[in-house]
């Protein structure tokens, strides 16, 4: 990306300026989730829709065919010039990525649907990933609360997506707010996860943990 100001460019998946009068700066993520429209409106029923600007329909629709063509999970080789290579996963795999104080790791979408809950680390740190079958959303939090680390699991048989902690035994949802038991009302620390493919983001971040169950 560049920006008209200075005429910086800047990595569109690390928002890093690496060329320009603002080169070394980087911007601010400002927390998103990547869902479905159906969960998003169950979750913000006012919520607003920007309006595709009609000036620009072909260029959407040529980005609608390479999504539609893309090989996911398939081991073929991107189609630009890699600096680097990691062949821990399929290039074209679908992941999502966590950075925790510097440090990243990567969690493929086929080894995150066959869980509810991860209680995982990263770089030391205690995280919660929740994967929601559902309506196919991710979730990331920290499980540190008030200096006592937490440990999730899903509750069976319950309301879809409910989780429960050992050390209390109250109930969460998947967006980290706990709504009965002892910690009724807090709210676990967002981790906002990257959505990517793994050849882009192993190339970004070369130091990357991967979780492991992801495919060969």
């Amino acid at each position: 990306m560049q920006d008209k100001e200075t005429g910086s460019h800047w990595q569109q998946l690390t928002g890093k300026c690496f060329e320009g009068p603002l080169k070394g700066k980087r911007l601010a993520m400002v927390d998103f989730l990547f869902t479905t429209w159906k969960e998003w409106r169950r979750l913000h029923p006012d919520t607003l829709v920007i309006v595709p600007e009609p000036a620009y329909k072909d260029n959407y629709a040529v980005m609608a065919g390479r999504i539609a063509t893309m090989p996911l999970g398939s081991r073929q080789a991107p189609d630009r010039e890699l600096l680097r290579q990691d062949d821990r996963l399929p290039a074209y795999e679908p992941i999502m990525g966590v950075e925790v104080g510097g440090a990243h790791k990567a969690y493929a979408l086929s080894a995150l649907s066959k869980h509810t809950v991860l209680n995982d680390e990263v770089s030391r740190t205690p995280v919660l990933v929740v994967y929601s079958a559902a309506n196919d959303t991710t979730t990331v939090f920290a499980r540190r609360l008030h200096g006592r680390t937490l440990q999730f699991r899903a509750v069976k048989g319950a309301v879809e997506d409910t989780l429960v902690d050992d050390q209390t035994g109250s109930k969460w949802t998947a967006y980290g707010e706990c709504t009965a038991g002892t910690l009724k009302g807090q709210k676990l620390d967002t981790i906002v996860p990257l959505p990517s493919l793994w050849f882009s983001w192993a190339e970004f971040y070369p130091d990357t943990q991967l979780y492991p169950g992801a495919p060969k």
